[in-house]
């Protein structure tokens, strides 16, 4: 259904465009508060292989839904004044971070779960160095993509290795593997490398710089987003982790 508001962002008349793709982002939120009751009980609720939902992952999802009419509501004012083809864009971009969103969250392959978990990275510079109010937006879009991909890249190296040794990337399957267990330098280096995209996006002091700048220079949908669920990608995506360094992070935590 997320992938229809393209087709009603680009084909309703000027006068009707943000009357329609409200209509239809809002049918679209309350369409997902059945979510909530498949997910009621403990386990994934699945319908394939490869997108599910479970009690952790359920009310990230509602929240993406329900976060895409409340972004177009408050930025109908702030573009009303521009040419209908950069509204078009600018709506046409939160829908596509809204469907990267929904495909990270409900992701049940890891491999999956990091191409949609960067693939949010590029609407939502989109957003910022084109819409931000300030001059210093495209200084900000630079923080918020190196600080982003240089977090990200040891993941994909450790998910690689991963995929290598256990020969899948399902967290239906990898919950119950046991891939670490001596405290050797090379295990906490992984433990590091699986953790860091996910604290950079959180983001962890030190490497927070990207985030005032992004938020200060974003227009208000795009801080809604960053302070709604982007950030929350960091700490999900930690919890998913959590489940598969689990000897390592104990033994970390309590030596």
């Amino acid at each position: 259904p997320t992938l229809m508001l393209f087709p009603t962002i680009w084909l309703s008349p000027a006068k009707w465009l943000w009357t329609t793709s409200i209509a239809q982002s809002l049918v679209i939120a309350l369409a997902s508060l059945s979510w909530l009751k498949w997910s009621s009980e403990t386990g994934w609720s699945s319908s394939n292989l490869y997108l599910a939902t479970d009690p952790l992952s359920t009310p990230l999802l509602v929240l993406t839904c329900w976060l895409l009419p409340l972004m177009i509501l408050a930025s109908q004012n702030h573009l009303s004044p521009e040419p209908l083809n950069r509204q078009r864009a600018y709506i046409s971009l939160l829908v596509s971070l809204q469907t990267f969103l929904l495909l990270a969250f409900g992701a049940t392959e890891i491999i999956m779960f990091y191409i949609m978990f960067e693939a949010t990275l590029l609407p939502t510079l989109i957003i910022i160095t084109r819409w931000g109010n300030q001059t210093e937006r495209l200084n900000a879009g630079t923080y918020f993509l190196f600080y982003t991909l240089a977090g990200s890249l040891p993941l994909l190296v450790a998910l690689l290795l991963m995929q290598n040794d256990n020969g899948t990337l399902s967290m239906f399957t990898l919950q119950y593997t046991q891939p670490l267990h001596l405290l050797t330098w090379g295990d906490k280096l992984w433990w590091a490398a699986c953790l860091l995209a996910f604290l950079v996006k959180m983001p962890l002091y030190g490497v927070h710089l990207w985030l005032p700048k992004a938020h200060v220079e974003a227009p208000i949908a795009g801080s809604m987003i960053l302070a709604a669920v982007l950030l929350k990608l960091g700490g999900y995506g930690m919890m998913r982790m959590m489940v598969m360094l689990d000897p390592l992070t104990k033994e970390l935590a309590y030596p």
